[in-house]
């Protein structure tokens, strides 16, 4: 028999053979011995991240009995990387992932909670409208939940509109995707940087068009992470590179088109029968705070945890301790309401 593989994570790898020929790496996290199970949680990371993400989380969650199962997204090392964006498309990412969840062995009518982050957010706020079936609660890290647009918004119209997505339409362009794979530590310490860094004249304002693209190219420049230690960085790396590089994990970014077809007519009341939670930093360079405050005001049964003092993107790893405490009492509150919200 064969020896079990290792997950960054620091527990077993398991591999999940889907109906649509895709597979995904992920763990499976049970609460310890003496702890009762409470709820199943999906974990969704997004990029450029991997399971490895939430890895300051999961002994404290598990240990409040939550089971957790981490999947590597679709495009990263370990999971299919399959390189046509129409793989990417929310719809069929919900599809993968519910089916990922039965696979796991969740009992069919048993429903779960999503945590979430970055682009694992945005898939989640879809997952909970597609499979209302599968899904009783969702906490989202630094993305608010909000409705689809009835209007294809193209990308060039997006960041004219939302400048601080405007670093988006390098990494949906087919340019991309060779840069970034042949300065791959050079980019993921830039991504990685904290709150603290960010504020810095060190640092460059890598939201705004084109500055992560002439950063790249300008070989001079270097930055050091210190969110990741030298073997998280290194760990980081290998396992993209392990992989197929980033050109997989940018395809979310080449999707507007494809999943608008296949949203426009959800509902734009996002699951008001749900409890739904952001935990929203003060400093997300990327996504304003007044965004998710925004999207407040239109949801039911929604409520924010506002992180206080300087913290950016990087929620669970500038504010490690904090981020499970504020999911891990929210889980608690409400599993102990049966998900009443």
């Amino acid at each position: 028999m064969s020896k079990p593989q290792l997950h960054p994570l620091g527990h077993e790898s398991k591999v999940a053979h889907l109906s649509t020929g895709h597979h995904y790496r992920y763990v499976d996290i049970h609460p310890p011995k003496g702890v009762t199970a409470i709820v199943t949680a999906l974990l969704l990371h997004g990029f450029p991240d991997s399971a490895y993400g939430w890895r300051h989380q999961v002994k404290g969650w598990s240990g409040r009995g939550i089971r957790l199962i981490i999947p590597d997204m679709l495009g990263y090392h370990g999971s299919s990387q399959p390189t046509d964006p129409e793989h990417y498309a929310m719809k069929r990412l919900s599809d993968d992932l519910e089916e990922l969840i039965r696979k796991a062995g969740v009992p069919e009518g048993e429903k779960i909670i999503v945590i979430a982050h970055d682009w694992g957010a945005g898939v989640a706020n879809r997952l909970i409208q597609f499979k209302p079936e599968l899904v009783k609660g969702a906490a989202n890290f630094c993305i608010p939940f909000m409705p689809p647009s009835t209007q294809y918004v193209p990308m060039e119209k997006y960041v004219e509109l939302l400048p601080n997505f405007q670093y988006q339409a390098f990494f949906a362009s087919p340019d991309s995707t060779a840069l970034i794979d042949a300065n791959a530590e050079r980019f993921i310490s830039l991504m990685y940087t904290s709150a603290k860094q960010a504020v810095t004249d060190k640092y460059p304002p890598f939201e705004k068009t084109g500055v992560i693209e002439a950063w790249l190219k300008d070989e001079t420049k270097s930055v050091t992470s210190d969110l990741l230690s030298k073997e998280e960085l290194n760990t980081i790396v290998s396992e993209i590179k392990a992989g197929v590089g980033f050109g997989a994990m940018l395809n979310y970014y080449r999707t507007r088109k494809i999943n608008h077809e296949l949203e426009k007519d959800l509902p734009q009341d996002i699951r008001p029968d749900i409890p739904k939670l952001m935990v929203i930093p003060s400093a997300d360079s990327a996504v304003p705070a007044t965004m998710s405050a925004s999207a407040e005001k239109n949801l039911k049964n929604a409520e924010i945890a506002w992180i206080e003092g300087l913290c950016g993107h990087w929620v669970q790893l500038e504010r490690p301790e904090e981020s499970e405490r504020i999911v891990g009492e929210w889980v608690e509150r409400f599993a102990a309401k049966d998900w009443v919200p």
